[in-house]
């Protein structure tokens, strides 16, 4: 297939991306937990990328009016609040939990899906969310770093990253085509709005133990440059990552797409079991099995409905 290497090298920088992010973000975090501070310094990181490419014309940017801009920011502060939570759950667990509980995410898009777009799944396709569920509600009773913190926070970003993506094709439909709000001028845009959003919460929740934090982070062993790197670097790769998941998927169809994630979401977990020597009991191992299974068959179950024509 001619298109099969540039699809496949999008797969492979996606998952190298994304490996990265959550290795330096967990590395950050147990350096520095600071995890209200490390998510906004992860989020601006991404100005410091677009906005240079926009600047540059490297791509055209947004060309926004008051209204479009005004119907964004409800987005910009779900997506603040959905990347807090997540670094507040990986700062609590270990990555392959955390990664078990977001499996749960299309969950929360099914139901949102209903409420803010009247879209309804056929009950057949709903059923294959049962292994979801059971599985992570196994993985929770047997992981042996559970904590409620970590699992109400994952269990937060998988709301508030759901009801992102059903508000963000619900707000789409009232763009202007010639304001050039693609999916990766849209994710730009939502960056800065999180920002400006996420770094107040950061200050009033952290700011005034910042510095001690910090400090107590260097006396501990860690290195200032290489703390700071791994921070900023953390930032870039999560803002990377995203876009360039936006070109991978985009590329293929959805029971690729399906395939793609599943597969993503196991190298996280093995991830966390290689490089931070997770355990995982046999029972966890096996509620995370049944889980990411789950999420394969409602994924494959959910891209063969038919598209539904829409009334006039």
């Amino acid at each position: 297939m001619a298109g099969g290497p540039p699809i496949l090298g999008y797969f492979a920088v996606w998952y190298v991306i994304n490996v990265a992010y959550n290795y330096t973000n967990k590395k950050a975090l147990q350096a520095l937990p600071a995890p209200y501070l490390v998510a906004a310094v992860q989020i601006g990181a991404g100005i410091l990328y677009i906005l240079p490419v926009w600047l540059l014309g490297i791509r055209a940017p947004p060309n926004l009016n008051r209204k479009e801009l005004l119907a964004l920011l409800p987005l910009g502060v779900i997506h603040a609040i959905g990347q807090l939570v997540t670094v507040l759950s990986l700062g609590a667990g270990s990555i392959s939990f955390v990664n078990v509980v977001k499996s749960l995410e299309p969950f929360f898009n099914v139901v949102f899906a209903m409420v803010f777009m009247r879209d309804f799944v056929p009950l057949p396709v709903l059923l294959t969310l049962v292994p979801v569920v059971v599985g992570v509600g196994i993985a929770s009773s047997a992981d042996m770093e559970f904590t409620w913190l970590c699992f109400a926070c994952a269990m937060g970003s998988n709301i508030f990253f759901s009801l992102r993506g059903v508000l963000s094709k619900v707000t789409m439909k009232s763009i202007r085509p010639e304001a050039n709000l693609g999916p990766a001028n849209l994710f730009g845009v939502l960056t800065i709005i999180a920002f400006l959003t996420a770094l107040p919460i950061a200050l009033l929740m952290e700011g005034a133990t910042a510095s001690r934090a910090w400090d107590k982070a260097i006396a501990s062993g860690a290195q200032p440059m290489q703390l700071a790197c791994t921070i900023a670097i953390s930032g870039l790769s999560f803002y990377l990552y995203n876009e360039v998941s936006f070109l991978a998927l985009d590329a293929v169809d959805p029971v690729t797409h399906a395939v793609g994630n599943t597969i993503k979401r196991v190298i996280l977990i093995l991830l966390s079991v290689v490089a931070f020597g997770t355990q995982m009991t046999t029972l966890s191992a096996a509620g995370s099995t049944i889980a990411i299974i789950g999420v394969f068959m409602y994924s494959i179950a959910k891209a063969k409905i038919p598209a539904k024509k829409k009334a006039a």
